[in-house]
């Protein structure tokens, strides 16, 4: 190594230097370690401070919360509680940190905080009611919600305990008020039945015997007070049916069925319900079936053909002069629209929706002028609803009412071959004579369908003139009854007279008045139609009509003979009936028609009649009734109790219980049909037909 002092003079200032940079190294970072320092304990601080700030506000929530909140280890053993809690339990804070949780559960419901906790352990949380014991043994309903978390690697349970007595209460109040308002439902149900049932006995007497009373020989003034009797029953039975539909409608108990039917025939038959009415007003009743229509639906029949009747009649009852008319079109692809329109008095529209409301009219006069209820609308409205339609009306005063109905389009499931043919009108010339512009356009539009060619004559006169052309012949004539200067009659008499190799004549009239059809049928007339026109009857008879043509000799079929024209004269039928008045008048009506009637008086003494005579073809039998019922005794006979030939026996419920539930009762038994008092001559008719057609 050298001795050379400059050598060692470098050497040392370099150290000297490094030493210098280092210190300065050094103190730099010392002072960044001093300032991170007083950062992380100002930081330390504030955390600090926040932590306590969040435990007091923890601690404060804790303890005033209005719901009892009580925090305990996984063994259930009680770390803290809230005075809440506490007060809840009537329980001091000491005793209750030294308690197991658990011993605060009522016994009852001990298994069921075992339950729960173990549910708490593997799931998280949880929510369960139980009930608690107080310090004085009392016991309280609780909703108890538990969370688990975990501090220090210690598992917490904290649980939030609901006193829900009062809610317990409510729900209960809530039950009873809802249990009472049920049974008072039942009883108000079971009470229109009864005074349907009641009401409904005697009006069938009353209505009854006035239908056979106005079939035998009478006075003009004894007829006209008998049908006053009968208006007067006929009015009261509406009432009756107006109010049950109301209370099943207001009570949800509506039942809808589904079944096929045929859209022509419910609406002429509806329209053949009114005919009589409308005849007496001398107003046209009418319809008209849009050409893409489908005539085969799938629906509620009945329903709908309650509600068409009850707008048409409603419409007939407000129209003096003139038409009530139905269309039928497509509201959409698959809505269908009905369109009542009449020609009467109309109504303001400022008060449409008060028309769908119940026992409301247009004013408090329309009730006494008119009568009824005022609930026949609100029942179509809540009806048509129930079907997933709707309803409005238009109208001016004065000039008419239309209602409108929607319905959902439903075709028929299994659609029936259409039975009438109209082949032999094919090319026909038809002549239509009628004062109404409305008839001529719904007889223009059925013939041009049934590609027959129409004339139309809107007066006798215009009628004759057209005969009297060359170059007109006719291979039917059409004619209306009441026409001004002019009547049906007489212009048949001209007609003969005139031109006496005429084509065959047709009487369409509304009127039915006695001896009507002999008259006809003398002056020259083929066959009588009566109006609202049914296609069945109009085809019927323009086919015996035309078949003259081919056959001078007359090919005429004999009609038909009444069924009270038929000879049953060896036909029994049984009529089980407790009450003397209705089964003397079943008697009597059934007797009109033909048959040997025998009576029971209750439903033992019924199949005792059948095992000692098993010669009845049908049985009439009432629902109440002594000793045995309607239903036992229809299921007794079923069962073979009557005698086996007895067994099948056609059975028909004849009876005053008129609400849906006894119908499916009835039918539930074994009867075959369900007619419901007061009876009708035509209903009796119609259902001795279906079972005895021979």
């Amino acid at each position: 190594m050298s001795d050379d002092p400059k050598i060692w003079q470098r050497r040392y200032e370099r150290e000297k230097n490094a030493r210098k940079q280092a210190e300065a190294l050094l103190e730099e970072k010392s002072s960044e370690l001093y300032e991170a320092n007083l950062k992380l304990a100002k930081k330390v601080e504030i955390e600090s401070s926040r932590s306590e700030r969040e435990l007091k506000k923890f601690t404060e929530l804790f303890h005033s919360s209005i719901d009892g909140i009580v925090l305990y280890d996984t063994s259930g053993n009680i770390l803290d509680a809230n005075q809440a809690f506490i007060s809840l339990l009537q329980q001091d804070n000491v005793s209750l940190k030294e308690a197991h949780l658990s011993d605060f559960y009522a016994a009852s419901s001990r298994p069921s905080f075992g339950y729960a906790h173990s549910e708490l352990l593997e799931k998280g949380s949880n929510r369960f009611e139980s009930e608690f014991t107080r310090a004085d043994g009392s016991a309280f309903p609780a909703e108890i919600s538990t969370t688990k978390f975990e501090v220090e690697g210690e598992i917490i349970i904290q649980a939030i305990v609901r006193d829900v007595t009062q809610a317990k209460q409510q729900e209960q109040e809530l039950k009873n008020a809802s249990e009472i308002a049920v049974k008072a439902n039942q009883a108000k149900s079971l009470f229109l039945a009864t005074m349907s049932h009641e009401i409904r006995t005697p009006l069938n007497g009353i209505l009854g015997f006035t239908d056979i009373l106005l079939l035998g020989s009478i006075t003009s003034e004894q007829e006209d007070h008998l049908n006053i009797i009968k208006k007067s029953g006929d009015m009261l039975l509406n009432i009756i049916n107006d109010i049950l539909d109301f209370s099943r409608i207001e009570s949800n108990q509506i039942e809808l069925e589904h079944a096929d039917y045929n859209l022509t025939e419910c609406i002429e038959e509806t329209l053949e319900i009114l005919a009589q009415q409308a005849a007496i007003k001398q107003v046209d009743l009418l319809y008209f079936i849009e050409e893409d229509v489908p005539l085969q639906l799938n629906g509620d029949i009945g329903r709908l053909r309650q509600i068409l009747l009850n707008l048409i009649s409603n419409g007939l009852k407000f129209t003096n002069e003139g038409s009530v008319r139905v269309n039928v079109s497509l509201a959409s692809a698959s809505r269908i629209q009905f369109s009542i329109i009449d020609t009467g008095v109309g109504f303001d529209e400022q008060i449409t929706d008060q028309l769908f409301s119940a026992f409301q009219q247009a004013d408090a006069s329309t009730t006494r002028k008119y009568g009824g209820t005022g609930l026949g609308l609100a029942i179509c409205k809540q009806l048509i609803e129930a079907m997933g339609g709707d309803i409005t009306a238009h109208s001016t005063p004065g000039n008419g009412a239309e209602f409108f109905i929607t319905l959902p389009l439903e075709k028929a499931l299994s659609p029936l071959p259409l039975s009438l043919s109209t082949d032999f009108l094919k090319g026909k010339k038809i002549l239509v004579v009628d004062d109404h512009p409305t008839n001529l356009e719904y007889f223009a539009a059925r013939l041009s369908h049934w590609q027959s060619i129409p004339t139309l004559a809107s007066h006798p006169q215009e009628a004759l003139a057209l005969l009297a052309q060359s170059d007109h012949s006719f291979d039917l004539l059409l004619i209306d009854m009441l026409m001004p200067e002019m009547d049906g009659i007489t212009l048949a008499t001209r007609i003969r007279e005139q031109y006496p190799h005429h084509a065959p004549m047709l009487l369409v009239t509304s009127a039915r008045l006695e001896g009507e059809v002999d008259t006809a049928l003398k002056v020259g007339y083929h066959k009588v139609v009566y109006k609202p026109v049914r296609e069945k009857d109009i085809l019927s008879a323009m086919q015996s009509a035309l078949a003259t043509l081919e056959d001078p000799a007359d090919k005429k079929q004999p009609d038909l003979h009444l069924l009270t024209e038929r000879d049953n004269a060896q036909t029994f039928c049984l009529v089980v009936e407790d009450n003397a008045v209705n089964a003397k008048l079943a008697k009597i009506m059934l007797e009109r028609i033909g048959f040997v009637v025998h009576i029971a008086h209750n439903g033992q003494e019924a199949i005792d009649t059948l095992l000692l005579k098993p010669i009845y073809k049908l049985i009439f039998m009432d629902m109440q009734m002594p000793i045995m019922d309607g239903i036992e005794a229809t299921i007794a006979i079923r069962k073979g109790k009557a005698g086996p030939t007895m067994a099948s026996t056609p059975i028909i419920a004849m009876t005053a219980n008129a609400m849906k539930q006894d119908e499916s009762k009835c039918l539930a038994a074994g009867m075959n049909e369900f007619v419901p008092k007061p009876i009708r001559i035509d209903k009796l008719n119609e259902v001795v037909a279906k079972f005895t057609p021979n």
